[in-house]
């Protein structure tokens, strides 16, 4: 096998992040093989430096169809796995296979149990096809040892700058205060994620800012929380390496569903994930800690997530706010945090 293509657009960055041990999987299967992911450009920087993918290419929204047939023509792969079936796509690539005599696995959401991981779903499938070894694997995300190495220095200039502030008055706080050398952190950090992709996934800001009131050691935030100290902004591979440093320090990450959770536990950070609308059980986390809002609630589809009526209508049938999520109360995940880290 020469050339293997794999096809990941559904969209988000959790969704890549899920299928990464598969990619990992083929390419140790296939070691002399040239393996291609086409994905969106938004998430192709995690595949940067990670020595199982030959090539990326990238697709704009909404043109989708078009970059994989650009892709078949121009790559011509012995194999083809997607993860992705709208727009006839799944259908494209088994019609190409088929014309070539090549192979195509293009249906890794066939017949999903329930309670199986979807990541791990999907090297089930591939291995019941043959083309990866019968092995469960975890997402890794790859990074250089100066990403590693500049993520701690990230993560103890932003304690170094929390310190700082508190001992100051208002009118001599700034954030371009140097910090020569601020030695380690002091503490194991804490590092909470508040925002997901859609609404109905958030869990309260009223919620966030009483868990970081209550919370021992440093509290930073990926985006602002009222009480935490707000990491300064970044690209995507510095936020891994930020998310590294944290799992180096016995730190823990604690968000909703969303990529940026997924992409803390795929670089060894210790995570608390909040479900509310998904279904922990097929869209937890391999490595961390998932809990589960109203585990009761009649609406969840766990296998047809997008036919959820508070997924179409963006909005939760029972309440204002995410019924689910409000199931999970402030005490609760913090026990938990502090549980993880300890």
């Amino acid at each position: 096998m020469r050339r293997i293509l794999v096809v990941d657009l559904l969209g988000g960055l959790g969704d890549l992040i899920m299928v990464l041990p598969s990619v990992h999987a083929l390419a140790e299967a296939h070691p002399d093989a040239e393996l291609t992911v086409l994905t969106h450009a938004l998430g192709a920087p995690l595949l940067a430096h990670d020595p199982a993918v030959t090539a990326v290419r990238t697709a704009d929204k909404h043109d989708e169809r078009a970059a994989v047939e650009q892709a078949l023509a121009e790559l011509a792969p012995d194999l083809v796995v997607t993860t992705t079936r709208f727009d006839g796509i799944g259908d494209l690539v088994e019609s190409d296979a088929r014309t070539r005599g090549t192979r195509a696995v293009a249906n890794l959401w066939r017949r999903p149990p329930a309670d199986e991981k979807v990541g791990e779903r999907y090297q089930r499938i591939l291995a019941a096809e043959g083309v990866i070894a019968d092995r469960v694997r975890p997402p890794r995300v790859v990074l250089t040892a100066e990403e590693r190495a500049s993520g701690r220095r990230a993560l103890v200039s932003a304690e170094w700058h929390r310190r700082h502030w508190a001992s100051e008055t208002p009118h001599a706080r700034s954030r371009d205060t140097p910090s020569p050398d601020p030695g380690p952190l002091g503490r194991s950090p804490t590092v909470l994620v508040p925002d997901a992709g859609m609404a109905v996934k958030r869990w309260p800001a009223r919620r966030w800012a009483a868990l970081a009131s209550t919370l021992p050691g440093p509290v930073l935030s990926v985006g602002p929380v009222e009480g935490a100290t707000e990491l300064p902004p970044t690209d995507l591979r510095g936020l891994a390496a930020r998310f590294a440093a944290v799992g180096e320090a016995g730190g823990v990450v604690v968000g909703p569903d969303t990529g940026p959770v997924r992409l803390a536990a795929a670089v060894g950070a210790r995570t608390v994930a909040l479900f509310g609308p998904t279904a922990a059980s097929r869209y937890g986390l391999e490595e961390g800690t998932n809990l589960q809002g109203l585990p009761e609630c009649p609406h969840r589809e766990p296998t047809a997530i997008t036919e959820q009526v508070c997924w179409w209508e963006a909005r939760c049938p029972l309440a204002s706010e995410p019924a689910c999520l409000l199931d999970l109360p402030v005490e609760r995940v913090r026990e938990q945090v502090v549980r993880t880290g300890g």
